[in-house]
């Protein structure tokens, strides 16, 4: 089939699964262009809550990229993919982790993606450091693993220059399970120098579950809150950080102790 452009829908805290979502979409282009085909590039973030998910057309490469937050896709992600319009194209899913495992995050993704049409041909885990414990994965994703989204560009982009639809494409098999696992989140929350905070706003337009207060950024609904750190990223004066003390430094000791052996990247 003639995939005319690969575009990613990116939901990303720290930054880390945005740099592997561009790096398949590069080397996926790269791939086609050296069989002869010109594809175009897009990348939308859809992570803030005013996020205009955009349409995908039936000669698009999808490409969804999230972070796995406790085994499970992050929860705004499924909001946001409610509103694709239904079509008939193949996607990739990307997800990172911090070096722990992805436990459901596959098959809720590509339950996801069935129900609104689109049927996922690839798929990569990809380990990043991990947003919170941020003692844990330090410097990934590294070569080793953007050379996996490397290789699963390669394997997409020659799978579906010989597959007549997207569906004589589609994975056999996604791991995972049904129920999904329960996550609850976490406890730890950011929190605000009000010394350094000028209220520019720049969280709010940010936070991708409208947790914070739009008339004081300096307030922070905790329960809605998700800890996905998108906020301490974008403060343009460093007045966020994760709040917890010793608690958040004890969580941070075990799970570093948990998740010492190098997890790798790999392909579904």
């Amino acid at each position: 089939m003639q995939i005319t452009r690969v575009h990613a829908l990116v939901f990303t805290g720290a930054g880390t699964t945005m740099t592997v979502a561009r790096r398949f979409c590069d080397s996926f282009a790269g791939e086609c262009g050296r069989q002869g085909m010109q594809v175009e590039v897009a990348v939308d973030d859809i992570t803030p809550a005013s996020s205009a998910v955009p349409s995908i057309g039936d000669d698009e490469l999808a490409v969804v990229a999230v972070p796995s937050y406790g085994g499970r896709i992050p929860l705004p992600v499924a909001a946001r993919l409610s509103k694709v319009e239904h079509v008939d194209a193949p996607a990739v899913m990307l997800v990172t982790y911090g070096n722990r495992a992805v436990d459901d995050t596959f098959i809720e993704l590509a339950d996801m993606l069935e129900s609104k049409g689109m049927a996922p041909v690839g798929a990569a885990a990809v380990v990043a450091h991990h947003s919170l414990m941020t003692n844990v994965a330090q410097g990934r994703p590294d070569q080793d693993d953007l050379s996996v989204v490397d290789e699963l560009a390669r394997q997409a982009s020659s799978k579906l220059a010989h597959a007549a639809c997207a569906r004589d494409a589609r994975l056999g098999s996604v791991p995972g399970g049904r129920p999904y696992r329960e996550f609850g989140g976490v406890p730890f929350k950011p929190q605000v120098d009000e010394e350094l905070c000028v209220r520019c706003g720049a969280c709010v337009v940010q936070c991708p579950v409208c947790a914070i207060d739009a008339e004081d950024p300096a307030k922070t609904d905790a329960d809605t809150c998700i800890s996905c750190m998108r906020c301490i990223d974008v403060c343009p004066r460093g007045a966020r950080e994760i709040g917890g003390g010793l608690a958040l430094g004890a969580a941070r000791k075990a799970f570093a102790v948990k998740c010492a052996k190098r997890q790798k990247s790999y392909l579904l």
